[in-house]
């Protein structure tokens, strides 16, 4: 029975589920009850909570209790958050208190992958542009609203998608915070200014670049004119 195999493999099984199903795998008898909290993935969306009616709070007291169940020293690499305007309507207030709460534990736990979506493009948490463990960061409808200062030192993929900058200098900002960037996607992006007058640093460690630009989107392609693979859609 697969009862019978060590935690580390059911452990294993348990990584390529989601964190409720994870958690539904403990209701089957006492020798699965604990086991859900030791793996290092969280993976949450929207599916199970709002779609059958609940509320945001009842996703978000879910989502504490899947990190406060964890002892504090146990890292967490990988974690997804996905929540959705499909079904998440726009007349609710979205908890952005308590999503920041949660982003900054994850943080805390040692986070080396982070992907997350929100229904609407509030601002990312401060607390990840000086994440120095993260290597992955993929970032949909959200926003950058004002300077923050970017250290992200272990960070090789970037991934930008329904993102809102509020001023090009940001952008270079970033960019110059991730000096071992190798893979960098940016989908519709909207900037509210030109570049005139910003500067953007080479990247010398880029290997991928992939952009989609149009008249609210420019990008100064000289900072991806030396990687081996470029995607570029021009949107007219």
């Amino acid at each position: 029975m697969i009862s019978a195999f060590p935690d580390e493999i059911l452990c294993h099984i348990l990584s390529f589920l989601s964190t409720h199903d994870s958690f539904v795998t403990s209701l089957l008898s006492k020798r699965w009850q604990p086991l859900w909290f030791f793996s290092p993935i969280i993976d949450l969306d929207d599916q199970t909570f709002i779609q059958k009616g609940r509320s945001y709070s009842s996703f978000f007291k879910f989502s504490f209790g899947t990190l406060l169940k964890r002892r504090i020293q146990q890292p967490i690499t990988i974690a997804r958050f996905n929540l959705t305007p499909r079904t998440c309507s726009y007349g609710n207030k979205f908890p952005y208190s308590l999503f920041n709460k949660w982003v900054r534990i994850i943080v805390q736990r040692g986070i080396e992958q982070l992907y997350i979506e929100i229904p609407r493009a509030f601002e990312v948490p401060h607390i990840i542009w000086s994440c120095k463990t993260l290597v992955v960061l993929k970032l949909y409808r959200l926003s950058i609203d004002a300077f923050v200062k970017v250290h992200l030192p272990a960070l090789k993929t970037l991934h930008l998608d329904f993102f809102f900058i509020s001023k090009s200098q940001y952008l270079a900002e970033v960019l110059h915070g991730c000096p071992n960037l190798e893979d960098f996607r940016a989908y519709h992006i909207f900037l509210y200014n030109k570049l005139e007058g910003v500067e953007f640093q080479n990247m010398p460690k880029l290997v991928k670049a992939d952009l989609k630009l149009d008249y609210d989107f420019e990008f100064p392609l000289k900072v991806v004119s030396n990687v081996e693979h470029l995607r570029f859609f021009l949107m007219v």
